[in-house]
């Protein structure tokens, strides 16, 4: 009997602990992951809205949004994102920013088609989420407040909190 009973504790131990690992990011893949994230959402020459919506968090929740900024002047010439660094943040860090855990800091710029940085010395956020990294609601919410900015519209883009 005791030996059954180690036998269930070692069995709920040993799921516990793959349950546990699947819901944490991988450090040494998470800046690939990233990247790959910020350069899909940033790559305005690709204007599947669908693949944008996929890598952002809430993503279909951002879709005008997302549709208003794509369809942009500003936006044609942008083709992608350079990320410089990726910084895991605590708990509280994430708070913080508004952003849920598990987060990171993105360091990144926009580049042309060329390859040129056309918006560097950006900082934005990542989230993990249902397994995979996505480019954090505020990063996205903020820069689609400086396009209405810029381009004398009024209110908050559809889908993002207001201020």
């Amino acid at each position: 009997m005791k030996r059954l009973a180690a036998l269930l504790i070692a069995g709920v131990a040993v799921v516990a602990g793959a349950c546990s690992s699947s819901s944490t990011p991988n450090a040494a893949q998470s800046k690939t992951d990233i990247t790959q994230a910020y350069d899909k959402l940033f790559n305005f020459a690709d204007k599947s809205l669908p693949d944008k919506e996929a890598v952002v968090e809430g993503g279909a929740s951002l879709k005008t949004a997302l549709d208003q900024g794509l369809t942009s002047p500003l936006a044609s010439g942008v083709a992608g994102a350079s990320v410089s660094s990726v910084t895991i943040l605590s708990d509280s860090q994430c708070a913080t920013h508004k952003v849920p855990t598990p987060c990171a800091s993105v360091a990144y710029s926009l580049l042309s088609s060329s390859g040129q940085a056309v918006l560097s010395g950006q900082v934005g956020y990542a989230t993990y989420s249902t397994g995979k990294w996505l480019v954090a609601k505020v990063t996205i919410c903020g820069l689609l407040d400086s396009l209405y900015s810029v381009t004398g519209q009024k209110g908050t883009p559809p889908g993002c909190p207001t201020p």
